[in-house]
């Protein structure tokens, strides 16, 4: 690994010339920061005295002030921030778990414009067999370039089976679709090589979902892909790599799964999908050193792209793994035998990879991932510059000020 990403030489180089853009104050205090990647960071403020629920929230990015200021109300006074690389929707769910059997959240697009909305699951979940809503255990909440996605296991008891099913919400109308994955005999579960399902990303409007499984004698993944309509597209199953370690699965980035720490996997390999291309983080051990590896698909075969050495690997802790897929690369939340960091494998073997302390911010920072910072600094990444701020500024009177490097 010989440069640094050429936007962030560029930040470094240029940090005298930087342009800074400032946020003129609210009635009360910015108390939080939250990245939309490629979009800017949104400042977020409320009354501290929590007489109301209202939250303001000011997006800051290539303009020397705001881009623009609304608000929304978090039924509860909390909420779960969902987001992903390329998706052109944000949203602020108020729950997770269904209440009565809907969702209630409030949905931002780029030009600052939010919808506050509950949406029933009540009539899909009958149509697609479950006797209730709430036989239903939530497993994910993702957000899809076209739709809001929740992913739903069913246990089967007559069956002794694991049914999974995936809801989709649309974007435009919040019409409500649902389908089928698959289901798991309990039985077969046992076998290490074989896993319920996950959803591993999209592309436009392929929305792809995979388990681990078994197909003449090869260990694999069994892939579906479907529209945010729930219409069933293609089925089919890749071979893995290589023979992975286990690792646990804690998910990494502003989804349902994070959020949802106790559904947390063992896997062996943990696969994604982003621009219409299949990847894989896998980890390989000797004695008391490790490395993850980074491989890609190329028609029927993985091509390794690049890879982390794990120097301090104990072979009898546990390894955990969290992915967030990006266009740069893998960004992965690393947590073993007393390190605990963020990083990214890049797609781009020659790009030098940081590693930062994990910190709760980490999650709602993904460009945190791309160089080298303290604990203060948050870090967007522009279309054509790069976004700072000093968190220390939060909770304090005043505008808040940002550096902006073109």
């Amino acid at each position: 690994m010989k440069r640094l990403a050429p936007l962030f030489i560029l930040s470094i180089s240029m940090m005298s010339l930087a342009q800074e853009v400032e946020i003129e104050a609210k009635k009360f205090p910015y108390y939080d920061v939250i990245e939309w990647k490629g979009e800017g960071a949104i400042l977020l403020s409320k009354d501290p005295g929590t007489t109301t629920r209202k939250v303001d929230m000011v997006l800051a990015g290539d303009q020397e002030s705001s881009v623009w200021d609304e608000s929304f109300t978090p039924k509860n006074g909390e909420f779960y921030f969902i987001s992903s690389e390329n998706a052109r929707y944000v949203y602020f769910l108020d729950n997770l778990e269904l209440e009565n059997g809907k969702v209630y959240f409030t949905q931002l697009n780029s030009a600052g414009n939010t919808k506050n909305v509950n949406v029933s699951m009540v009539a899909v979940a009958k149509n697609l067999g479950v006797p209730s809503w709430s036989d239903l255990e939530l497993i994910n909440v993702v957000v899809t370039d076209k739709a809001l996605v929740h992913h739903f296991r069913f246990h089967d008891k007559k069956a002794k089976a694991i049914r999974e099913y995936v809801t989709f919400i649309t974007h435009h109308n919040m019409m409500v679709y649902g389908a089928e994955l698959g289901s798991i005999p309990e039985d077969d579960l046992k076998n290490e090589n074989v896993g319920n399902w996950d959803y591993i990303g999209f592309t436009g409007d392929k929305i792809c979902f995979a388990a681990r499984g078994i197909k003449n004698k090869q260990n694999g993944w069994s892939i579906k892909e479907f529209t945010s309509k729930a219409k069933y597209v293609s089925d089919i199953f890749i071979k893995a790599p290589t023979e992975f370690i286990p690792m646990e699965n804690i998910g990494f980035g502003t989804t349902g799964k994070y959020f949802l720490e106790e559904k947390q996997t063992v896997d062996k390999g943990l696969l994604t999908f982003i621009n219409d291309k299949f990847y894989m983080v896998g980890g390989h051990s000797e004695e008391n050193s490790a490395e993850l590896v980074l491989y890609e698909r190329f028609g029927d075969e993985w091509q390794e792209l690049n890879k982390i050495e794990l120097s301090y690997f104990i072979p009898k802790k546990a390894l955990k793994l969290g992915l967030y897929p990006m266009n740069e690369g893998i960004g992965c939340h690393l947590d073993h035998n007393g390190y605990n960091k963020v990083s990214i494998i890049t797609f781009d073997k020659n790009v030098e990879s940081a590693h930062n302390a994990f910190t709760d911010r980490s999650i709602y920072n993904p460009s945190s991932v791309f160089n080298s910072k303290d604990k203060e600094e948050f870090t967007v990444t522009l279309p054509n510059a790069v976004l700072t701020f000093d968190t220390k500024q939060l909770n304090t009177t005043g505008p808040m000020k940002f550096d902006l490097i073109k």
